[in-house]
């Protein structure tokens, strides 16, 4: 792989190399082309992948701390895999290696088994992309709020992909903060900030920015009444025209467990077409499918 200085240097030799009646559209071709944009769009996939790389090697599978809580993690019909971790081609190849499994014994000592219940607690690399580039507007010079960040990689993709001006996380776990805060630093990320707080201290941050990205984020750490303790801090906070939730799952589904409701002409649903014949075999659909994305009225 080459440096950028090295990089400069092989693109004058090839410029020099075309001919003169050529170089004004070789020149055009590298400022207009969308294989470029797409070299580029996977470049920095390919960064993703190596943060990915470089938490595998000091998380284990699950992705999930022994100072974290989450509820039902050892419910044996469940399996926490981080989709950012392990994508579908690594998460294959541990299963054929007998590293992991995607299947439960029904039956202890018997070949009687069902798919395990899968949950993640990050979106993929791929999903991120998606995410950002497709259903989400330019967000140039917006301030992007992640609320329980965990490992970052909504953090990450946000540097990689948009243009906002602050990509802020927010995470009670000091140990991911302190691993945020690290891959922020190797990565040269200048724009992630990382705030290591509850979301319920963070009215101001709330009111303040532009994209609040909520994904799985109270349902598997909190018990009911701290659940609603936080949907309604995000209720009263998030209250200024053209503000931009994210979750997964809706909103709704989030408010029917805990007997909820929201609030009347708070948001509205900005619907996004899901071309499937568009997406690539890396984004899983029925991942895609649950992200829901509202506008504050």
């Amino acid at each position: 792989m080459m440096n950028l200085s090295e990089a400069k240097q092989k693109f004058s030799e090839l410029f020099l190399n075309v001919k003169l009646e050529h170089r004004e559209d070789f020149v055009t071709f590298i400022k207009n082309s969308e294989e470029i944009d797409d070299f580029i769009a996977d470049s920095r996939i390919q960064i993703l992948e190596s943060i990915a790389d470089n938490l595998r090697s000091i998380l284990p599978n699950s992705g999930v701390l022994e100072s974290e809580s989450i509820i039902n993690l050892d419910d044996p019909k469940t399996e926490h895999i981080d989709a950012f971790l392990f994508p579908d081609d690594i998460l294959d190849d541990l299963c054929d290696e007998g590293k992991m499994s995607r299947h439960y014994c029904a039956s202890c000592g018997s070949k009687k088994t069902q798919k395990l219940d899968l949950v993640s607690h990050s979106f993929s690399a791929w999903e991120l992309k998606w995410l950002f580039t497709k259903i989400l507007p330019p967000m140039t010079n917006n301030t992007i709020l992640d609320v329980g960040s965990r490992l970052g990689c909504v953090l990450y993709a946000a540097a990689e992909f948009t243009g906002a001006s602050k990509i802020i996380g927010v995470e009670m776990s000091p140990d991911f903060c302190v691993l945020q805060q690290s891959i922020a630093e190797q990565y040269k990320y200048d724009k992630i900030e990382i705030v290591q707080a509850d979301i319920r201290t963070q009215e101001q941050l709330l009111r303040t920015s532009d994209v609040i990205i909520l994904n799985n984020v109270f349902e598997h750490f909190m018990g009911k009444e701290d659940q609603v303790k936080c949907w309604d801090m995000i209720f009263g906070s998030v209250r200024r025209k053209g503000q931009v939730l994210v979750t997964v799952p809706s909103l709704q589904e989030s408010l029917d467990e805990l007997e909820g409701q929201l609030p009347n002409n708070w948001v509205e649903e900005v619907e996004w077409e899901l071309d499937e014949d568009l997406v690539p075999d890396e984004c899983d659909l029925d991942s895609l499918k649950s992200v829901h994305v509202y506008q504050v009225l």
